[in-house]
């Protein structure tokens, strides 16, 4: 009972077991207080993890150990882990743009990245760059753009996945450049595009607010140029050669054992 209201139920599930290893050992007070409070610890960690997870909508499946770099050598599996294991591109607001045609596994290294640094204990939030846009226009129309762009700042990293599937309607790009505006040197971002920036006009049909736009993602920011022949297509060509049925080599959805973070950078 007074457990649960010390709210500790990882130490109300296990004290007995704990304390049933300490007598048998002869453990001192001080070692089995001590032992009960890093399994509360990494109980509440393993729980943290579990709801960001759920939050951040990221791909199923997609990892960084499943993410085929050999077809894809512009991009350094060096730098991609030091992306995933270093926060000061975090911590400044800094942007990771990936461009390239469709199919290039894009949004497959975007989620995997996603996923490595929350399990660093960073909050991620990974979206279609369409969908997210169609609710902030609900928002706007409910005068409540700026407080739901605010809830998007509980995310250390947002993911926008297929920038160039926004439509040319004004209020769309506007609710898009207001976002690009308010986490600019303030929260990280994470964008796929099919387009290089000389093609951005299709997506800001005002050339001052494309020019405004990209200003503020490529400043402070780091550019993978993922110019390889589509994924999709090379595994398809690859299933036809060897007979219908062939499962993918690689981009498979397994299951993610997550592990305990090291860091934690915002309190839940």
């Amino acid at each position: 009972m007074l457990l649960t209201e010390l709210r500790l139920p990882a130490t109300k599930q296990m004290w007995t077991t704990f304390a049933e290893r300490s007598d048998k050992e002869g453990w001192p007070a001080a070692r089995l207080l001590m032992a009960l409070a890093e399994n509360e610890l990494a109980k509440r960690d393993r729980r943290r993890i579990e709801r960001h997870l759920a939050e951040a909508k990221l791909l199923p499946g997609k990892t960084l150990d499943n993410f085929d770099f050999n077809s894809v050598p512009m991009v350094s599996k060096a730098q991609v882990s030091a992306l995933c294991a270093g926060d000061g591109w975090l911590r400044n607001g800094a942007n990771l743009l990936l461009m390239g045609p469709p199919g290039g596994g894009k949004s497959h290294l975007s989620s995997a990245i996603g996923l490595a640094l929350l399990e660093k204990g960073w909050r991620v939030l990974f979206a279609r760059t369409s969908d997210l846009v169609q609710r902030l226009q609900v928002a706007r129309r409910e005068l409540a753009l700026e407080a739901a762009i605010n809830r998007l700042d509980n995310f250390h990293l947002l993911i926008l996945d297929d920038l160039a599937y926004v439509t040319k309607d004004q209020a769309e790009t506007s609710v898009l450049f207001e976002l690009i505006s308010a986490r600019y040197e303030r929260r990280s971002m994470i964008i796929t595009a099919n387009q290089p920036f000389g093609e951005w006009g299709k997506v800001f049909p005002d050339p001052a607010m494309t020019l405004a736009a990209v200003d503020r993602l490529v400043h402070h920011s780091t550019i993978f140029e993922m110019n390889v022949e589509s994924y999709r297509r090379r595994t398809a060509i690859e299933r036809k050669q060897s007979g219908a049925g062939r499962p993918a080599s690689y981009a498979t959805p397994r299951n993610v054992d997550l592990v305990t973070p090291s860091v934690n950078q915002m309190p839940t």
